[in-house]
């Protein structure tokens, strides 16, 4: 190249002229000046994010701004899920802190924080590990004391690169509150189960941003001006769920547990003509403060544990019968205390609890019989099984199917991710007329959840309507909006009429809670309920026990109901004596049905409900005669 040149500069024959060497010079320092013109057009226009990337990552720091995840309100307006920033991380960071100091500092801070020199060697350490780091988090949650010492100490120079920071916490002031509908979240702050779980990405902030500009060992630069993009706070959520209602169920289950020490306890609370929860309780149960402790007690068994319902199902068979036109109330069909069945092994019995011989009815063929609504009065298993036959496996199948057996509710807060389950109805080919009518018939052979077997019963309560339970009424963003809100649903069309429903099947089952029906315990002056009883005997080990599940579903006020309430006891353990000295047996309507009453009467009362009129007794001529003391001005 240099001898190229030197004959390029030297004149003589061959060698371009002057002329031409300026000429031949100035052309190469053009395309120079071209190439690095291309060049830096290339980096200023075609690869500036990325070098404004790099800049910004030597001289600035991003900081995460953390959003407040949205608040769970009951209807009421009480706070059952809480995002708050109380405490203090320490955090340091590293770049920050001279090689020299990284013993000193880790000294010093565990002195602060209380610790011992093990943790002290293993903060230096992770100090030098991270030396080109900007972050790490040393301790969370520390102390007051500890968090004014550590800003003291940060004020007066002593412990460089070190700041704190507030912390989000999720709290649940209510406690052990409505845990299986509220749910918790995890440590990462995301929801795991319950409305926690269902709006997640609703409750969850969008975080914000701080860009601080630093100098080359991290540290912000004083006088510069931040770049602050504020975070979005998540939504809230506002539940169906009454906070005072709710108080009245878990407090009403407590009571029982602490009586009867069952295996588990499900209560349910409904509004029965739009589907919405007003309370739910289980137990065993959890503090969603601390889930870890209790993982049995997480699940939700009203809508988990499916159990055979005994003759809380026997309403919904009569009513399959009233529907079909085959039976009113007041039919008679003849009546034995047993009953031999074709293709049944064992005859089917009424026990211990026939029907009085005062209730029956001498038929024209000379044989004995029952009204149809004295027979579901007493819970007559021989009565019952007659109307399953008079059916027919397809009618009864078909009945039970559009009554939603065998398939979940529909609640916002079920379905598969929640472990729901559908119960079981077993397809009419799996059906034996012999063992499966009456073993149907009787509640066994089919099984339900708490909240399928209410929302079933509920539909006799409004009318026929089979609505969807829900628990979620509405979402509201921080600025008010509303993003979500609620309208009641119809599952399916039950096929009953308002006819049937609210007035054949209603009486009857007014009269169940009465003296002369199998849940007199469940009575009230105040309000008239109705509803049945249940008792189901267990299966362990492959045959039927003498444990017992004991149940009661009903709703009140029984000729305008408001709410509808069901009450299953798993298992009762305790021997509890009666005022007579001998132990109360375990059945529905000595187990579930007083804590169902004392919540309908608890509940009723809180929402203003007017008292049920008493009914006056006929003194024969037309005129009833007042039994009441005149109210006081």
């Amino acid at each position: 190249m240099a001898s190229w040149l030197q004959w390029f500069m030297q004149p003589g024959r061959g060698v371009p002229s002057p002329r031409r060497r300026a000429l031949y010079i100035l052309g190469f320092v053009v395309i120079v000046i071209t190439g690095l013109c291309g060049r830096l057009f290339s980096i200023q226009v075609f690869a500036h994010e990325k070098y404004q990337a790099q800049r910004d990552k030597n001289s600035t720091r991003t900081i995460p701004l953390p959003g407040e995840r949205g608040a769970i309100l009951t209807r009421d307006g009480v706070a059952l899920a809480r995002s708050t920033f109380s405490g203090n991380t320490v955090v340091v960071n590293p770049r920050a802190v001279p090689a020299a100091q990284r013993q000193t500092l880790a000294a010093r801070l565990a002195a602060l924080l209380g610790r011992d020199d093990a943790f002290a060697k293993s903060l230096e350490l992770e100090l030098n590990r991270r030396a080109d780091k900007y972050y790490y988090s040393v301790a969370r949650e520390i102390s007051d004391p500890q968090a004014e010492a550590i800003k003291a100490a940060c004020k007066a120079g002593n412990l460089p690169g070190v700041e704190l920071r507030a912390i989000e916490t999720r709290e649940y002031p209510q406690g052990v509150f409505a845990p299986h509908i509220v749910g918790f979240v995890g440590s990462d702050k995301a929801g795991q189960e319950g409305v926690e779980r269902l709006l997640d990405g609703m409750l969850m902030p969008q975080p914000g941003r701080r860009v601080v500009t630093v100098d080359a060992l991290g540290r912000a630069v004083p006088g510069a001006d931040d770049l602050i993009e504020p975070a979005i706070d998540g939504a809230n959520v506002e539940l169906t769920l009454d906070a005072a209602i709710q108080a009245i169920v878990e407090e009403e289950l407590k009571a029982c547990v602490d009586k009867w020490d069952p295996v588990s306890v499900a209560i349910v609370v409904m509004e029965t003509h739009t589907g919405a929860i007003l309370g739910m309780s289980n137990y065993p149960t959890f503090d969603p403060n601390n889930p870890g402790a209790s993982p049995d007690g997480r699940r939700n068994i009203a809508i988990t544990d499916a159990f055979e319902p005994g003759s809380m199902f026997k309403p919904l068979i009569v009513c399959g019968a009233y529907q079909n036109g085959l039976l009113t109330p007041d039919s008679i069909l003849p009546y034995t205390p047993e009953l031999k069945v074709p293709g049944r092994r064992k005859a089917v019995s009424d026990g211990t609890h026939p029907i009085p011989a005062n209730c029956l009815v001498q038929m024209p063929d000379g044989r004995w019989g029952a009204q149809v609504d004295v027979g579901l009065v007493k819970s007559s298993n021989t009565q019952m099984t007659r109307i399953g036959l008079l059916l027919g496996p397809e009618r009864l199948r078909a009945h039970l199917d559009a009554c939603a057996f065998g398939r979940r509710t529909g609640f916002d807060v079920g379905g598969p991710q929640f472990g729901e389950s559908p119960g079981r109805l077993r397809p009419l080919p799996q059906w034996s007329i012999g063992s499966s009518i009456p073993s149907i018939c009787m509640g066994y052979e089919v099984q339900v959840t708490a909240l399928q077997m209410l929302n079933s019963f509920n539909a006799i309560a409004n009318g026929g309507k089979m609505m969807k339970p829900f628990v979620v009424s509405r979402v509201v963003a921080i600025d008010g909006e509303v993003l979500y809100e609620r309208q009641p649903e119809i599952l399916c069309d039950t096929g009953l009429s308002e006819d049937v429903t609210r007035n054949l099947m209603n009486e009857t089952l007014k009269r169940v809670v009465s003296a002369e029906g199998t849940a007199k315990s469940a009575s009230i002056t105040e309000y008239k309920i109705a509803g049945k009883t249940g008792t189901a005997h267990k299966v362990k080990q492959g045959q039927y026990s003498p444990d017992k599940i004991c149940s009661f579903v009903g709703y009140a006020p029984a000729d305008n109901p408001r709410i509808s309430v069901i009450v299953v006891v798993n298992e009762a353990r305790a021997k509890v004596l009666n005022k007579w000295g001998y132990p109360i047996l375990h059945f529905g309507g000595t187990v579930a049905a007083p804590t169902m009453s004392r919540i309908t009467l608890r509940t009723l009362k809180y929402l203003g409900v007017a008292e049920t009129p008493p009914e006056l007794p006929d003194l024969g001529d037309g005129s009833v005669e007042a039994n009441v003391k005149p109210a006081r001005d």
